[in-house]
């Protein structure tokens, strides 16, 4: 890409005239934190960039049918904007457009930079700013900001998981990943085959199956899918109970306690839950079809529990609008599947709803004075900011449940750290090992990807809990100072990105007082 898109006299063009913050990520965590922004900082000026060609994140690039929240809305969505619908999962153009006018609120739409990738954000000591290259349709455009946050979430958008099958080649129909879905596509009257049996297949499924389509879901592992309401009863009850916005606050929290406690009993009663999900299963199918397909050989929340709202999977299997299948895939045919077992799985359509590919800070790279940083080695501090790198951060949520109910802790956590005044912070270089994952759990796309990710320590502040209770007292009230450094104390981190790809450690630089005089 050649040319630039430098405008002098914009903010952030210059070094003289930086940003106070730029946000990568239009989605769900970068206008969280844009709001609260906002409204802590009105005399700030910031950006919030996307790669996009509209904001949405998730929610503009996914568009498969039937494309939802894994979540209940009443902690997916904002906790300061509650779901104006009354459904318990939100549909994924419902949640774009409520995205969309909580951005509008924050004043995001006006600082929102579409079609602008963040491909590296390079601190410069010698000026204590980050000098962020963005590429555009239009060319390179360098914004210089006294803070980076990372809003990016942790997949790619641009590609998902897809693995090679035998005989691909063989196949005459159309082999589609659900994150390259096409217009064009015809479903009344066609067999589809959905390779899967994560959220995405459970969504697509039914949906499928609404469109007139004939669909088998082929998975080689059950897992664990929970009907649940398709109103939100519990968002409903408070609001019979208490006046806004209290009643939002008591369903959010009445909701994260209930999956936190729903996690805890499922790792440590596991025949409780089991039992539990059992008997709401049944309410659809018989109980050799649930041993068949739906018992998976692992604890519950070993891997994501799947929702299906009032069943929606099970009430289009019990009328024969799609059914499920488990089995070992040998090869695929001219016109579909075969099984190991034998049994040939006929298909028009082939949806390989493989699951995803993990992306670091949305693929874009973090540098120190031009020289990258080797993101595996380095150390996160409370599942949001980097050993040893200035002013930079990001938002993590959790993966048993919800996102945004600690993506917005984040944005609160930060925002009371930049309320110290504080012009330069880092975390400490930990004196314990930090050599454990970042994504603490057992799925597919974490084993295959999570090493790409900063690793984290055995304790705190060095770890993240996925916990929702247990992290409300560190993230809203924890001491914001507990091995941090601010100021002439930073010490930069020394893991750098070698010659040829290898991790060289150990040279930290202090800043001196002319640079602390700059912050």
């Amino acid at each position: 890409m050649t040319g630039s898109t430098h405008r002098p006299g914009e903010p952030g063009a210059e070094p003289t005239d930086p940003l106070d913050l730029l946000i990568v990520g239009a989605g769900m965590s970068g206008v969280d934190l844009a709001h609260h922004v906002h409204h802590a900082f009105p005399d700030w000026r910031w950006e919030i960039h996307d790669a996009h060609d509209d904001l949405g994140g998730t929610w503009h690039t996914f568009r498969y049918p039937g494309i939802r929240s894994d979540s209940d809305m009443a902690t997916f969505g904002f906790p300061f904007r509650p779901w104006p619908h009354d459904s318990t999962l939100g549909n994924g153009a419902d949640i774009k457009e409520y995205i969309r006018d909580t951005a509008r609120e924050a004043g995001a739409l006006d600082r929102l930079r579409l079609g602008s990738w963040v491909a590296d954000a390079d601190w410069r000591s010698d000026l204590d700013l980050y000098r962020v290259t963005c590429r555009t349709a239009e060319g390179e455009r360098i914004v210089w900001t006294r803070r980076v946050h990372f809003g990016s979430g942790y997949y790619s958008h641009s590609q998902g998981f897809r693995p090679d099958f035998p005989g691909e080649e063989d196949f005459r129909g159309r082999i589609i990943h659900p994150q390259q879905w096409p217009e064009d596509l015809e479903y009344a009257g066609r067999r589809f085959v959905v390779i899967g049996s994560g959220a995405t297949a459970v969504t697509l499924v039914p949906a499928l199956a609404d469109l007139g389509a004939d669909v088998t879901m082929l998975q080689r592992t059950p897992s664990y899918i929970g009907p649940l309401p398709e109103k939100d009863v519990i968002s409903a009850v408070w609001r019979r109970l208490l006046p806004a916005p209290w009643d939002h606050r008591a369903a959010r929290l009445n909701h994260g306690a209930r999956d936190t406690a729903q996690f805890v009993i499922a790792q440590r009663l596991p025949w409780l839950f089991k039992a539990g999900l059992r008997a709401m299963q049944r309410r659809y199918l018989p109980a050799e079809e649930i041993d068949r397909h739906f018992t998976p050989p692992y604890r519950p929340w070993d891997q994501r529990v799947c929702k299906a709202p009032d069943g929606d999977i099970f009430r289009a299997m019990r009328r024969g609008a799609a059914r499920v299948v488990t089995g070992t895939i040998d090869r695929f045919t001219a016109d579909g599947i075969r099984l190991t077992s034998g049994e040939h799985v006929e298909a028009d359509v082939i949806i390989t709803a493989t699951g995803l590919r993990l992306q670091v800070f949305g693929g874009g790279t973090l540098s120190i004075d031009g020289q990258e940083l080797d993101v595996p080695a380095l150390a996160t501090y409370r599942g949001m900011m980097l050993a040893g790198v200035p002013n930079a951060s990001f938002t993590v949520g959790y993966i048993n449940s919800s996102w945004t109910l600690r993506a917005d802790m984040v944005s609160r956590y930060m925002v009371r750290l930049w309320r110290t005044g504080e012009r330069v912070y880092a975390p400490r270089v930990p004196d314990e090992p930090a050599d454990q994952l970042l994504l603490d759990f057992d799925a597919g796309y974490i084993r295959r990807d999570g090493h790409l990710f900063p690793k984290q320590g055995a304790s705190r502040p060095w770890r993240y809990v996925q916990n929702f209770l247990m992290e409300i007292p560190e993230l809203a009230f924890g001491d914001l100072r507990r091995e941090m450094a601010f100021g002439r104390d930073v010490v930069l981190t020394g893991a750098r990105r070698a010659p040829g790809g290898g991790a060289a450690v150990g040279d930290a630089t202090e800043m001196d007082d002319d640079e602390v005089a700059r912050a």
